[in-house]
């Protein structure tokens, strides 16, 4: 079988008096360890590569003490000694068990050799990570993948190139390096950008960098391969260094503004305000900040997720059923708490744009962009800004780990099973489509439910009225009544009059679930997991 592997690998991996390293995986497990009441010891005889997903303990490996944690990563090595006190606690990982060997080649002919530790690339112990969602997503990946083919075929070469992917991606895990491939065009003038940024750019001078192209033709590819124009590219490269000086000791914005290429200190800090959201100088003092919310959509549950709560928390959207009356003098308490409160800044959703001059008086508003539906990308914005980075990002480890875990349990649940998201309110009914909302993205890809059949491709809602509803192919149905002050009770009734209702197989088999505002919860990681949690109990409660 060596052989053989050797005869295969050996032209791509090796050259000329040369060796490289493959990987054979072994196993790939889920486990979870638990205290004793006495102290244990044990000796590895296979390298097994462990991430840990749940829990907290000591252990002790070669006679160095390590306080293990979550989305923590540790190669052990064969030799190594692995010793757990009493009362270890309780630690949940996936273990990745695999061979190296070193291929080698000398003078045309072909060998194997068990290679040294050093050789590896790793160093035996806890490994240092800059993405744990990443190793996360990729050794669960490598386990259901591991789990879907038979034992006597887990030597197969597909899994073979992905645990070496897996494994050289944990050993360039420091590399700033692009992982998809450019234009080699644009790398250059990518390139051009950080070798010259502290100086002046045009974009002629980018095109001329790029390859003598002319600036119009030059900008539209740069936009074609990046997403961005070269000069809003440019900016963000500077604010990305700039937020680096500001983030060390002594540092003053005049001296940083010069250091990334702006003559004018006001210009430049005109510019970070409006790509990160608040001044260099209260960017200096994030971390330390008193933090307000203004949100319709539980904003607060950001801050939570990363440990933080919310000096005052707002919510201003005038709701149907409120006169003008009541809520001039709902908007004029809520204001005042508010500023009672003396926030340094305060987050805001698109609910409250109109808001902005108010809030001024105040703190500087920040508003999170919800152009492009990306509730993640606005919970890892707000922690940057309150410098909790590292917790926001083991916090969606976290949820990522729920996810993948209900998910499996779900879809075995529900096998064939279709499921349907509705909302009805005092204006009409909405049919969640199947993306485009983060609830839709939530439930039909992360989580992998079936659809009904009605659910649009193209819209994140179907609006519609109750007479023109159709018969749902859909064995659940999970319904929020929402403004129901305002009379969504009075739609709903005249819902469950019609005639497509009875027909529903989710309806006849009793299988319509009552929900909170989901939609609205979607846009958290708390909101997140409680879904996840409140769609697990509703299918435990329903076992047939």
């Amino acid at each position: 079988m060596i052989e053989r592997l050797v005869e295969l690998l050996m032209p791509t991996y090796a050259n000329e008096n040369d060796s490289s390293i493959i990987y054979l995986l072994s196993s790939v497990h889920k486990r979870k360890l638990t205290g004793s009441p006495h102290a244990r010891k044990i000796q590895l005889s296979a390298y097994l590569l462990c991430f840990v997903t749940e829990g907290e303990g000591v252990v002790v490996l070669d006679g160095a003490v390590h306080r293990i944690r979550p989305f923590q990563l540790y190669l052990l090595v064969p030799g190594m000694t692995v010793e757990f006190p009493e009362q270890f606690g309780m630690v949940q990982y996936y273990g990745v068990r695999f061979e190296p060997i070193e291929l080698t080649k000398s003078k045309g002919s072909y060998g194997t050799a068990a290679p040294s530790t050093l050789s590896l690339g790793l160093q035996p112990g806890l490994i240092s990570v800059r993405d744990p969602q990443r190793i996360c997503r990729e050794i669960v990946q490598l386990y259901h993948q591991a789990r879907s083919i038979p034992a006597a075929g887990r030597d197969s070469f597909a899994l073979r190139i992905q645990l070496e992917q897996f494994i050289h991606q944990i050993m360039q895990d420091d590399s700033e390096s692009p992982s998809t491939q450019q234009d080699e065009r644009v790398e250059r003038s990518i390139r051009y950008m950080e070798l010259y940024y502290q100086q002046k750019i045009s974009i002629e001078q980018l095109a001329e960098a790029a390859g003598g192209m002319s600036s119009v033709a030059f900008s539209l590819l740069f936009r074609n391969e990046t997403g961005l124009p070269p000069v809003e590219y440019l900016s963000n490269l500077r604010m990305k260094l700039a937020k680096q000086l500001l983030s060390e000791s002594n540092s003053r914005v005049k001296e940083v503004a010069a250091a990334v290429g702006f003559r004018s200190e006001f210009y430049f800090s005109r510019m970070f305000q409006r790509i990160v959201g608040v001044s260099p100088t209260m960017y200096m003092k994030r971390g330390k900040l008193k933090v307000a919310v203004a949100s319709s959509l539980g904003f607060g549950d950001h801050l939570r997720a990363v440990g933080i709560e919310p000096v005052c928390e707002v919510d201003l959207f005038q709701y149907p059923h409120i006169s003008n009356e009541a809520y001039a003098d709902q908007l004029r308490g809520r204001l005042a708490e508010l500023e009672q409160c003396n926030p340094d800044f305060i987050i805001a959703d698109h609910y409250h744009t109109e808001f902005k001059d108010q809030f001024k008086r105040t703190a500087a508003p920040v508003y999170m962009d919800f152009s492009t539906w990306d509730w993640k990308r606005n919970f890892e914005r707000i922690a940057e800004l309150v410098k909790r980075e590292r917790e926001a990002s083991e916090m969606l480890t976290r949820l990522y780990v729920q996810i993948e875990t209900a998910g499996q349990k779900l879809r075995k649940r529900l096998g064939m099973d279709r499921v349907a998201i509705m909302q009805v309110s005092h204006l009409g009914i909405g049919l969640q489509g199947k993306e485009h909302h983060p609830l839709n993205e939530l439930v039909y890809g992360d989580l992998a439910l079936r659809p009904c059949e009605q659910a649009p491709e193209e819209l994140w809602r179907w609006e519609m009225q109750p007479e023109s509803m159709p018969v749902l192919d859909t064995e659940h149905l999970f319904i929020h009544q929402h403004h129901i002050r305002a009379g969504s009770e009075r739609l709903y009734k005249k819902l469950t009059e019609t005639e497509a209702w009875a027909q529903m197989t989710a309806v006849k088999e009793g299988r319509v679930h009552t929900i909170p505002n989901w939609f609205a919860m979607s846009w958290t990681p708390i909101g997140r997991q409680r879904i996840v949690e409140e769609l697990m109990a509703f299918l435990e409660n329903q076992k047939t």
